[in-house]
């Protein structure tokens, strides 16, 4: 069983859950693994990986972050907001 994962993996976690709500992941403490249920119209799909950084790293290919979000990350683009 893995130990406390990295804090950018923790920050991925969080920026993948803000981005897609419907996907529900979880780490099952008892055997230390991470799984994420993916919803689609005729039940889901689920991923198990022992490894957050694995389990993002499958998700964000299924699921891409949005290229125009990603290339700018100032928030103020973001919002629509004018950088000075």
């Amino acid at each position: 069983m893995r130990g406390l994962e990295p804090l950018g993996q923790l920050f991925r976690l969080n920026q993948f859950r803000a981005r897609n709500p419907s996907v529900v992941i979880n780490r099952d403490t008892g055997f230390g693994f991470w799984q994420a249920w993916i919803p689609v119209s005729n039940g889901g799909t689920v991923i198990t990986r022992y490894v957050l950084q694995d389990l993002l790293d499958c998700l964000d290919e299924l699921h891409p972050p949005d290229a125009a979000e990603s290339s700018r990350p100032d928030p103020a683009y973001r919002q629509g907001g004018v950088l000075e």
